[in-house]
């Protein structure tokens, strides 16, 4: 009798703590990425959410195996938010669920409307093979408001599988950005300077829109437009450029980027910059400090010289702490570029050759602008020096161990090809390429004549501002073709390939800059996918479900043993 009362108790104690644990919101996130463990920032978002909030996700039905793991996780990330603030309410749709096929295309183009983007799959069975689209985001209600955000990384360069992980490690910061921007009341602006050679639209096009129809665009998260220096409006009483109201829709910008200037800054040009900066202004500066473009290569002599780039700008950097050098980094971490190197049946022959004056970037940094980011494609860099002031310095990119710097100007050939430099002078190491600099900042017009205007408030001395200097222009420019359209940001048409890094450490840049909450360093957020085995799974499908079925049981039936054991130790 003893001996069953006391099986009864045990078995009495482990319900009583199965319910009592189902009803305690405590847990232990024992994985090394703290994927269920929601940010400081991410709470911070949800504990302001003070009405009801509805998020439906058009992940359901039947799907792939790694569509199945994306929706898994969105479920788990949305539960911990609910757990969180109760105001949040979600529900997983199939839009593929209707009562016939003009009914399906209906719901398929109010999607579309609402900012969703449709992903086609193949989805292959043992005995057949079938296409189905699907939707891979959601949207979020919240008040009177509603935002599309759209959870698949999709690039095209990258396998289904990376793409799913990518896509998983950005669903807090995607959701959790998204919900941000509705519960807030306006959103802050980005604005392109132009007037100076900056790059045009369509070679920022994937920066601000994003070809591959996905959340990673600058106009998904900020109010973007131009801003051009040039063009004043007249002062009717002076009948002269209104300096002052110029210096107002400036300051506007929250953040102002100036893409790969090629014109030089007169005075007037400086003055506005410098005064947006005074008055706790943000930039994004990408600037060459070398005049070179791989096309030049292509004349009858086989080489061009890279000279120095001159934009009359240098006393201003100078004075804020910072110094573009006029050299060339050669990097032997590079991209290749393809060199005939023969003919056959009158047909040339390709091999692909390492271009050390494009060197694959990236960062050594714990700052979340380019912390665990991928690296970065470019052309061209030149190297940055850092001056001693009161301004905070943090390097956020940088050349790889293997670099060197050549002073210009420099012949650059492809001869460089045939008879490499020994790899014993690639010694700098990490030469720094992208800096953040942080702080109040000096006018490099105190005690300089300025303009005469009695309504500028001319400052000597800045608010706390950011300013991120990059020493190469076309890390931001995606390229263009006539025939094939746009392509991607850090698109490498001779490998077939992306570099996700470009993209990211912009929109970082950006989001850095703007950021008020912290919500920067879900971006870095890295997780590991632990997958299955698929081919030993399906080898051992027998094994594996005798071995899931009789585990249990015999793990249950050695509890039962042991306990009885104990029993008759102790009474007999």
């Amino acid at each position: 009798m003893n001996k069953k009362s006391n099986l009864l108790f045990l078995i009495l104690i482990i319900m009583i703590i199965n319910i009592v644990s189902s009803y305690i919101p405590y847990k232990i996130d024992l994985t090394n990425e703290k994927r269920f463990t929601l940010s400081e920032a991410s709470i911070d978002v949800l504990n302001r959410i003070d009405d009801k909030l509805t998020i439906k996700i058009y992940l359901k039905g039947n799907l792939p195996s790694g569509f199945q793991l994306l929706g898994s996780s969105i479920n788990s990330f949305i539960i911990n938010c609910k757990k969180l603030n109760n105001n949040i309410d979600f529900e997983f749709i199939d839009p593929n669920k209707a009562d016939n096929e003009e009914q399906k295309k209906s719901i398929y183009k109010q999607l579309q409307d609402q900012g969703l983007y449709p992903t086609d799959l193949t989805i292959k069975k043992s005995d057949e093979t079938s296409r189905r689209v699907i939707f891979p985001g959601a949207i979020i209600y919240y008040k009177e408001k509603r935002e599309a955000v759209n959870l698949l990384e999709n690039n095209s360069g990258l396998s289904p599988q990376i793409n799913i992980n990518n896509s998983i490690e950005n669903i807090e910061f995607q959701i959790v950005s998204t919900i941000n921007k509705l519960i807030k009341n306006n959103r802050q602006n980005v604005g392109f300077l132009k007037g100076n050679g900056e790059l045009s639209s369509d070679q920022l096009l994937d920066i601000t829109e994003s070809v591959n129809n996905d959340n990673n665009n600058l106009k998904n998260y900020y109010n973007v437009g131009d801003f051009n220096l040039k063009e004043f409006e007249i002062d009717s009483t002076t009948n002269e450029p209104n300096i002052s109201k110029q210096l107002e829709e400036l300051n506007r910008f929250d953040v102002i980027i100036i893409a790969k200037p090629t014109i030089p800054f007169n005075k007037l040009d400086k003055f506005l910059i410098d005064q947006y900066i005074m008055h706790g202004g943000k930039i994004l500066l990408l600037m060459d400090g070398v005049n070179a473009s791989i096309d030049s290569i292509n004349n009858k002599n086989g080489y061009f010289i890279a000279s120095e780039n001159n934009l009359n700008i240098d006393d201003q950097l100078f004075k804020y702490g910072i110094r573009i050098n006029n050299d060339l980094i050669q990097d032997l971490r590079a991209t290749e570029i393809p060199i005939v190197t023969g003919y056959s049946n009158n047909q040339p022959i390709q091999d692909f050759f390492k271009w050390p004056y494009y060197p694959l970037l990236s960062s050594n940094s714990d700052h979340p602008i380019s912390k665990n980011i991928d690296a970065l494609k470019c052309d061209f860099v030149s190297s940055i020096d850092t001056l001693k002031n009161d301004i905070h310095k943090t390097i956020i990119l940088e050349s790889s161990k293997r670099s060197r710097k050549v002073q210009s100007p420099v012949k650059v050939s492809l001869s460089i090809l045939e008879n490499p430099p020994p790899s014993e002078t690639f010694n700098k190491p990490n030469i720094p390429v992208g800096v953040l600099l942080s702080g109040r900042f000096t006018s490099v017009f105190k005690d300089r004549i300025v303009p005469k205007d009695k309504s500028l408030d001319f400052k000597e001395k800045s608010d706390s501002t950011k300013l991120i200097i990059v020493s190469d222009g076309d890390i931001i420019a995606n390229d263009v073709s006539q025939n094939k359209g746009t392509y991607p940001l850090g698109y490498d048409k001779f490998i077939n390939y992306t570099y996700q890094g470009n993209k990211k450490f912009i929109l970082n840049s950006i989001q850095f800059l703007c950021d008020d909450n912290g919500l920067i360093k879900l971006r870095s957020k890295n997780i590991r996918l632990r997958l299955l085995n698929s081919e030993l799974i399906s080898d051992n499908k027998s094994i594996i479900i005798l071995i899931n079925t009789l585990i249990p049981i015999i793990v249950f039936l050695l509890l039962i043993l042991i306990v009885n054991t104990f029993n008759r130790l102790k009474y007999d």
